[in-house]
């Protein structure tokens, strides 16, 4: 008796349940700010950044103009300007190829005034991968650079996108911003291992990027060689009490009312207080269990739940009593709500 009572007592408790479900997301939502925060406070200002090959750099000589020229670095390093021909560039900042370009024109040019500054990082670049049009690798631009910017850049997101972005910042990947092939190729290697990934990926929601979720769209700056990783949608599993159980594809902004919408809705013997989303929190032996009430979701007392791959939606039956028409009805209506409709979604 003793013994199962000892049993009884180390199942979790709801409350446990619910913190381990979120875990996740808490965590992710810290790496956010922190990523934010860190590149807030660390931006570079171009007059100390060191040009690499593929940086455009533009060049303008008072009252000269055929020197007003914008030029690409080349793989070599240099850059080639009328007049005083191949200038080394790479390596060198905005202020030491002002200062060159001046002391080699003064030969030509009496009291040379000269500007120079970048126009293009071509040799920052960032990786867009997964779930968009164009998947590649695209340089930086002058001014601020954002992971909208870049999805952007890659033409988007294809319709087989899920509701999250990864994105892998260079300072945990070990990729330069020239793109270091072998760097990537341990990246991508290492990638197979989920926990790893998890560790290293700062994961936000797709429509917080995009704006799509009535807010403000989130801001994530990108630096060179970050990589960008828009997975597919995958799976979820819908059953119990519902018209049609099964796999059901996991659609951008799923949440628990649209995926129950989806599985053709609820039967009268479903237990509505006792809704569950079970999910893989990556523990062994352990998921975490999410229990709602449809009829507190209704009456907007609670919220609706996103879903990830793998959950598993699971409506009970009540085998004490069957739904009231009017319960049902109510019911009904907010799930197909949450279809088409807004209702407000935990993140």
């Amino acid at each position: 008796m003793e013994e199962a009572e000892s049993a009884g007592s180390s199942m979790p408790s709801v409350e446990e349940d619910r913190e381990l479900f979120f875990s996740q997301e808490k965590i992710q939502q810290e790496r956010i700010i922190s990523l934010i925060r860190s590149r807030s406070e660390g931006v570079q200002a171009s007059s100390s950044y060191r040009v690499g090959a593929g940086d455009e750099v533009e060049i303008n000589v008072f009252d000269v103009p055929e020197l007003n020229v914008t030029v690409r670095v080349r793989e070599s390093g240099f850059v080639s300007l009328p007049l005083i021909g191949p200038v080394k560039a790479a390596g060198l900042t905005e202020p030491e190829i002002l200062d060159e370009i001046t002391s080699r024109l003064g030969a030509y040019v009496r009291h040379p005034q000269v500007s120079v500054f970048i126009s293009n990082y071509g040799s920052q670049k960032v990786a867009v991968m997964g779930a968009v049009r164009t998947p590649g690798t695209y340089s930086l631009k002058k001014g601020s650079n954002s992971v909208l910017e870049l999805i952007s850049e890659a033409g988007g997101v294809s319709d087989k996108a899920g509701n999250f972005i990864n994105i892998i910042p260079a300072e945990v990947s070990g990729i330069s911003a020239a793109n270091d092939v072998e760097a990537r190729a341990r990246l991508a290697l290492a990638s197979q291992n989920v926990a790893a990934m998890k560790n290293t990926a700062v994961e936000m929601y797709l429509d917080q990027v995009m704006g799509t979720n009535g807010g403000i769209p989130l801001e994530i700056p990108v630096r060179g060689g970050d990589m960008i990783v828009v997975p597919e949608g995958g799976k979820i599993t819908v059953e119990g009490e519902v018209e049609k159980g099964g796999a059901l594809d996991l659609g951008r902004q799923m949440t628990l009312l649209s995926s129950l919408a989806a599985a053709g809705g609820i039967t009268y013997g479903a237990k509505i207080d006792e809704v569950e989303i079970i999910r893989d929190v990556g523990l062994p032996d352990r998921k975490a269990r999410l229990v709602l009430d449809l009829e507190r979701i209704s009456r907007g007392e609670e919220r609706d739940v996103r879903l990830r791959n793998g959950d598993i939606v699971r409506v009970p039956s009540d085998s004490g009593r069957r739904l009231t028409q009017d319960t049902f009805e109510g019911i009904s209506r907010i799930i197909n709500f949450g279809v088409g409709g807004t209702v407000n979604v935990v993140n």
